[in-house]
């Protein structure tokens, strides 16, 4: 099933190197605390982001890893950043920082292709994690550090930082999913093995389902003569490459020297910094949530634990508030722009701020979930016409219908055969014309009937609004009629509601739902759902009962997919009918 997606976005590296130079002159100013140490990890971040994209880019030129003026400054760049930052973590936020002094004139390609590092956006992984991760190891040798880019490059220069290593080299494995493979130019690798008797510490945020990004640095070390045990991994969780993994790398990780940069532990710490909680925070995360919101167990809607960011209840201040993982950096102030921009018309629960990637919002345990015939409809809609008009997107911030489409194919094969395939296919020669009719926006992408949330004034809100336009998915950013899509689907609307939600949607977003994207997205929107349900169900970590749940939605979608597939006919007959109903 089709339903991961990386997410990037083009930049003028020499704008973004002075925008790291503008954030370090502004962090020098404020005083010492928490929001310093914060400003100074976001500057390690997209440094790291930086560095990672033009490294690729001379990756793509000269078809191997190697040095460069501009990325061993960058680089060096990086490693004084970290160094900033371990001091500031083992000060506990206190005393003076000396932030260094940032290259001008380098020689770089005139745009990159910065890659979103997922541990930070998504996962709660924190490079100060690895910095005590690495000072636990007791090192045998002198180490080199070796970051697999993209989200390496700077979880690699705190492991050097930390333990006084040189700046760490970064490499970028290709190939095939499963057998991921190292090139570096033969300069590069002389300075990588002129180390002599070293330990290296690979260092990244998996290991993944395949684990051969790990793997193939290890299997490069071997190949060039560096014992086994003389390589030590350094990921961000302890669970091992997937079973479909080669055996090789499976064993070699079963006898590997390791240290999980595990931070979980110290989350609620981190997050108390600066603040009186009355009691230890409690975890919620991984569908820990239901408990505290749904009075009996058969009502709890499926999760996927291991797809949900992490949550805490928190009670300061006479009050309980949900703390749950926005993103470190840029990410999380995103999340807190969109809370507030929605928030000033009652569509979502107030946000508070935000602590070390975490958003604080009010905790609504007065609110009802809606009874499971509900349909708000014209709340429902005016959350989704006026979000779009509140909301826009930027270009190229979602997946094109083209991605779409394939999307839809794959899913559907995999789930109705080659007929449902074939019904499908007549879309394929309106794609062009469809994706020039495209207004994206920042669209919620989740209308699931369980997130909407009555309060006892009848304001209905909406929870969980804030991620899933920028989730770790292929989806992102669409048109207004993805959410359209999305609220018949989950509401099970009929043909008549579904065509009043749009015809409202238009009203309130000050643009008209386009019928032909409508019925289109709606047809990706139950493939990717379908998708959804499908693999969280295979993964292993998933509970049985929450299997269930899952394969019960999943039917669902695959009924109401089916159905609206044998309804296919033609397209003039069908646009006339939307037409008529919509306007």
């Amino acid at each position: 099933m089709l339903v991961y997606g990386d997410r990037s976005e083009r930049a003028d590296p020499s704008e973004r190197l002075d925008a790291v130079d503008r954030d370090l002159r502004q962090i020098e100013s404020l005083p010492p605390g928490g929001e310093r140490h914060a400003r100074l990890r976001n500057a390690l971040i997209e440094t790291g982001r930086l560095l990672q994209g033009v490294a690729d880019a001379e990756f793509a030129i000269a078809e191997c890893d190697r040095s460069s003026e501009a990325s061993d400054a960058i680089g060096d760049l990086l490693l004084l950043i970290a160094q900033a930052l371990c001091r500031s973590w083992s000060n506990c936020f206190q005393g003076e920082l000396r932030l260094p002094t940032v290259p001008h004139g380098l020689s770089m390609p005139g745009a990159v292709e910065l890659k979103v590092p997922e541990g930070y956006s998504f996962y709660a992984v924190y490079p100060e994690a690895y910095a005590q991760a690495a000072r636990s190891l007791e090192l045998r040798r002198d180490a080199r550090v070796i970051g697999i880019r993209s989200i390496g490059a700077s979880l690699a220069a705190m492991t050097a930082a930390a333990i006084g290593a040189p700046r760490p080299v970064t490499m970028r494995p290709f190939g095939p999913p499963y057998e991921r493979r190292i090139a570096l130019s033969d300069e590069l690798a002389q300075h990588l093995l002129d180390a002599g008797d070293a330990d290296f510490l690979i260092v990244d945020e998996g290991p993944g389902q395949s684990g051969s990004s790990f793997g193939g640095v290890a299997d490069w070390l071997e190949a060039h003569g560096v014992a086994e045990d003389r390589i030590i991994v350094l990921p961000s969780h302890g669970g091992g490459p997937g079973p479909q993994a080669s055996e090789r790398h499976r064993q070699r990780w079963s006898r590997a020297r390791s240290v999980v940069a595990d931070f979980s532990g110290q989350i609620p710490a981190l997050l108390a910094a600066g603040t009186k909680f009355e009691r230890p925070p409690v975890d919620i995360s991984g569908g820990q949530w239901r408990q505290h919101v749904f009075p009996r167990e058969e009502d709890w809607p499926a999760v996927v634990a291991a797809w949900e960011p992490r949550k805490y209840l928190v009670h300061a201040d006479g009050l309980v508030r949900l703390y749950k993982f926005a993103g470190l950096g840029d990410a999380g102030r995103r999340k807190l722009e969109r809370a507030r921009k929605l928030g000033a018309f009652h569509f979502v629960p107030q946000a508070v701020g935000l602590v070390h990637g975490f958003l604080v919002e009010e905790w609504l345990k007065e609110a009802e979930h809606l009874a499971s015939d509900a349909k708000p409809l014209n709340e429902v809609a005016r959350y989704i016409g006026v979000r779009a008009r509140l909301l826009p997107a930027r270009a190229n911030a979602g997946a094109s219908l083209e991605t779409l489409f394939e999307m839809a194919v794959r899913n559907i094969g995999l789930a109705l055969g080659e007929a449902g395939v074939e019904r499908l296919k007549e879309w394929r020669k309106r794609i062009p014309e469809l994706e020039r009719r495209v207004f994206r926006c920042e669209t919620d992408g989740k209308l699931d009937r369980y997130e909407w949330l009555r309060m006892p004034d009848g304001r209905l809100l909406k929870s969980d609004a804030l991620d899933h336009c920028e989730a770790h998915d292929l989806i992102g950013c669409q048109d207004v009629a993805w959410d359209v899509a999305g609220a018949s689907v989950e509401f099970d609307l009929d043909a008549s509601e579904t065509a009043y939600v749009a015809a409202e949607v238009g009203l309130y977003g000050g643009r008209a739902v386009d019928p032909e994207l409508l019925e289109f997205l709606t047809l990706a929107y139950l493939a990717f759902r379908l998708g959804q349900t499908a693999l969280g169900a295979e993964l292993e970590s998933v509970c049985a009962a929450d299997r269930r749940r899952l394969g019960a939605r999943q039917a669902a979608y695959e009924a109401r997919l089916s159905s609206l597939l044998l309804q296919q006919t033609d397209c003039a007959t069908r646009h006339e009918s939307w037409t008529c109903a919509v306007g």
